[in-house]
């Protein structure tokens, strides 16, 4: 008689299991970045991001717990990015004078928000009201960052703590902008200002705007 017996059912991987959670994990943090950019947090829905991500449904609430976890999970990713590739970048800081690292971190914060224009967008969302989620940003991220230029800024440049608000939103306003408003850009003048040499000429024109020779 041919056997009954079962064969054993296969197990899956631990390690591809894990990779497939990181993947899906990977796609959700990319899609509620874009759609919070967008429409804002309250605008967007879980379901929103489900879709956006081509997840299954209820699979956000088995990552992040809910929307709030979800939103910070978002921009911890994002600004977790430009400090990343900040700190790769702080051996050449050592080098310089105080002058150079200046007009370095300009550079700097011209080409990141070159090739991620969402981070602005996001901040277009939530710096207009005060509510939790701006109180984060500055908290976690937006404060740190400030308060680390700010002296190399006002002992450099020879200004005090106000003319340094005025600098630093000149300063944050002008390297991501045009950027932000690339659609806008392309259908006004036909540039692509994301274009290498629209980026290097932006950077040039802005480091010689902010900084005295």
């Amino acid at each position: 008689m041919p056997s009954t017996a079962k064969a054993p059912a296969l197990k899956k991987s631990p390690r591809r299991t894990q990779e497939r959670a990181e993947v899906t994990r990977a796609k959700l943090l990319e899609a509620a970045a874009r759609l919070f950019s967008e429409q804002g947090f309250d605008g967007v829905s879980i379901r929103d991001i489900e879709n956006s991500a081509d997840v299954k449904r209820g699979i956000l609430a088995y990552h992040f717990s809910d929307k709030e976890t979800m939103w910070m999970s978002a921009v911890d990713e994002t600004f977790g990015n430009m400090r990343h590739q900040f700190d790769q970048r702080l051996e050449i800081l050592k080098d310089l004078s105080d002058y150079e690292s200046i007009r370095f971190l300009i550079r700097y914060y011209v080409r990141f928000h070159a090739n991620n224009p969402i981070l602005s967008r996001i901040m277009s969302q939530e710096a207009t009201n005060d509510s939790w989620r701006i109180r984060y940003l500055i908290k976690g991220h937006i404060g740190p960052a400030t308060q680390g230029i700010k002296k190399l800024v006002m002992d450099t440049q020879g200004i005090e703590e106000l003319a340094f608000i005025n600098w630093y939103y000149i300063m944050v306003s002008a390297s991501s902008t045009i950027f932000s408003f690339a659609p806008e850009c392309k259908l006004l003048f036909n540039v692509d200002p994301q274009e290498e040499a629209m980026v290097e000429a932006h950077a040039d024109m802005l480091v010689s705007m902010l900084l005295k020779d």
